[in-house]
């Protein structure tokens, strides 16, 4: 049992870029305030609908790899429904447009 965790916590970390590959961007509040525009609800409001980190929404807003990109966010975005704070790893569902689309 333990070699096959340490198994796959070597895959996991031959997977990772290295740290120098690694980007930390901060976000201000203008870019929080496009990514929170794109929040229907929160696990706060919404336990059952919500499917993603709050970080998903970072990524496509910013156009970074989610692979190599983590985020400091200057002021956490709120939730439009609840108004609870929303920070990187807040549980979200996504705005979607006509068509099925994520806004």
């Amino acid at each position: 049992m333990v070699q096959a965790a340490s198994k796959l916590l070597f895959k996991e970390l031959v997977r990772r870029p290295p740290p120098e590959h690694h980007v930390v961007l901060v976000i201000n509040g203008a870019t929080v305030r496009r990514a929170e525009s794109l929040i229907e609800s929160c696990e706060h409001c919404n336990e059952d609908g919500v499917e993603f980190p709050f970080l998903v929404i970072l990524d496509r807003v910013t156009r970074s790899d989610p692979k190599v990109t983590d985020y400091i966010i200057e002021t956490p975005a709120r939730c439009p429904r609840c108004l609870y704070e929303v920070f990187e790893k807040t549980l979200v569902e996504p705005s979607v447009k006509k068509g099925g689309r994520i806004a």
